[in-house]
């Protein structure tokens, strides 16, 4: 079972130990395995966001046959500040997956460059306007993306992440959702992230 603080990550003290309230777990299909890490990550101290980022990832997360391969969604539970423009969502993703893959490397492939990694990221547009609606700040914006980076765990080969990324407010907390695959998003496995992601901005309105 693919364990990303165990395997890769310099993480020792990073981990939340203590129990979470069930509402705040992302519940997932059976096989699927989680990790809660807190914010920043051991593998990327430059990061700005504060918080707690929740994990589940896809049976297939570290087996490339698989057609889940490097298939997982993530939730960061953030405080207030910084707020989540796109420029904030793109420079703190990059710094994210940057220091991931180079925590993993641990300068086994000299060759490999994270500074050179690309998100590029797609806003979609939203039918609510800030300034007429008052609950539009709790709407989530939508991001798509692909990010060219080196997957570092099994392969060690250059990877194209799709990715969908919802941001929103609430309750003065800040929050980032992430649904991160290889695959085209019309695959089956995107009907699973996207339940995942569902079900918790569901339950989270309530």
């Amino acid at each position: 079972m693919f364990r990303i603080c165990a395997v890769s990550l310099l993480m020792s003290g990073m981990l939340l130990v203590a129990d979470e309230p069930k509402s705040e777990k992302l519940t997932a299909p059976e096989g699927w395995s989680g990790e809660t890490i807190a914010l920043p990550p051991g593998f990327a101290p430059d990061m700005k966001l504060k918080g707690s980022e929740h994990i589940r990832f896809a049976p297939g997360m570290m087996k490339p046959a698989s057609d889940s391969f490097f298939c997982y969604a993530f939730v960061f539970e953030l405080q207030p500040k910084p707020d989540l423009t796109e420029a904030v969502v793109k420079e703190e993703f990059l710094k994210y997956f940057r220091g991931l893959c180079k925590a993993v490397l641990n300068g086994k492939l000299p060759d490999v460059n994270p500074a050179e990694f690309k998100l590029e990221l797609q806003r979609v547009k939203s039918e609510k306007d800030p300034a007429t609606d008052a609950k539009a700040a709790e709407t989530p914006t939508l991001y798509t993306g692909t990010l060219d980076w080196v997957e570092p765990f099994a392969t060690k080969k250059a990877q194209k992440l799709n990715l969908e990324i919802r941001t929103w407010t609430r309750n003065d907390r800040n929050y980032i959702f992430a649904c991160v695959s290889p695959q085209a998003r019309d695959s089956a496995i995107w009907k699973q992230l996207n339940a995942i992601r569902d079900d918790y901005l569901k339950r989270q309105a309530k």
